[in-house]
């Protein structure tokens, strides 16, 4: 069997092999799971057709794969896997895959792929619906509110989740989270381009100061901020003209590609004060400044940029 395991969530990856690993005979496990760098492949193939010790089957892994590195000579190393004995489960990860190169086609003619990619941080819903899953594999109960403070906390970082859950599930003993156990367990220490974005609508000049700074220092792209931020406002904008057009919650959450619709409960509070001009206005000048820097603007011209977007008039008509 061949596997691969594509995509930037590095925990999801991590249990996935975590499984595999566990499927093989624990006697013998030491002798048949053998990892590799993608550098070593010419060793991984040569442990793939060997064959296992004792009971069971052999699990090799071939980590960190871009799979173009492998280029002709690898290509060559790769053909014989359609004779893989049945006794091995040979996987490969990586952080992305061009399914266009000749490696990956016949990698994907003979395996499966799984794709493994982190929720992203504005679906909230989604990292929401993360935690829960995560908390019930773990047998921990967490309140609702518990659950929306955790994912502004965590965003979608699921090695910190799963981290942070471990944390609550020894602290619980088998009760309940609350809201304010979380926050003394769990606090928010750093701050994210959601969180910029509320401060940017509120217009905390401040708080916008901060967290630009604070994202920058942490080497943050500034190309993602600024995607982050346009996806969020496109949200607020789409709801707020539905909301206008007097649609339905239900309507609206279907309308906005929202997949809790009781997220919309937060969204009106949120866009409440401002108009659809307003957020149509900052959405524009957002999508100048996504030019600007994509013309090679230094990421110091974010923070200018969204002072400026502060002076737009929040309640215009």
């Amino acid at each position: 069997m061949i596997t691969l395991l594509v995509g930037n969530d590095t925990e999801a990856i991590k249990q996935e092999l975590a499984t595999l690993k566990a499927h093989t005979h624990p006697r013998w496990r030491d002798f048949n799971v053998h990892q590799f760098s993608a550098e070593q492949l010419s060793a991984a193939m040569m442990s793939a057709f060997s064959i296992p010790f004792g009971e069971g089957g052999k699990l090799i892994i071939v980590e960190n794969c871009d799979f173009k590195q492998f280029g002709e000579t690898g290509l060559e190393m790769l053909q014989p896997l359609s004779m893989l004995p049945k006794t091995t489960h040979l996987v490969f990860t990586a952080n992305s895959i061009d399914k266009r190169l000749k490696v990956t086609k016949h990698l994907l003619s003979l395996g499966k792929l799984k794709e493994l990619a982190l929720i992203p941080p504005w679906r909230t819903d989604l990292i929401e619906q993360a935690l829960g899953n995560t908390a019930k594999q773990m047998q921990l109960t967490i309140a609702r509110d518990a659950v929306n403070y955790l994912a502004q906390a965590i965003g979608n970082d699921t090695t910190r989740m799963v981290k942070e859950l471990s944390k609550l599930a020894v602290y619980a003993a088998g009760a309940k989270i609350t809201k304010e156990q979380a926050i003394a367990l769990i606090p928010i220490t750093t701050s994210n381009s959601l969180q910029l974005a509320q401060a940017l609508l509120k217009r905390e000049i401040v708080v916008i100061v901060q967290i630009v700074r604070e994202l920058l220092s942490r080497a943050e792209f500034p190309l993602v901020i600024v995607a982050t931020l346009i996806t969020q406002f496109k949200t607020w904008l789409w709801v707020k003209a539905a909301l206008v057009a007097k649609r339905s919650d239900s309507e609206i959450a279907t309308l906005c590609g929202l997949g809790n619709p009781k997220r919309m409960y937060f969204l009106r509070q949120e866009i409440n004060e401002v108009s659809t001009n307003y957020l149509s206005k900052v959405l524009s000048m957002l999508f100048e400044l996504e030019v600007e820097l994509k013309s090679g603007e230094k990421a110091d011209s974010i923070l200018p940029a969204l002072l400026r977007i502060v002076q737009v008039p929040s309640h215009t008509q």
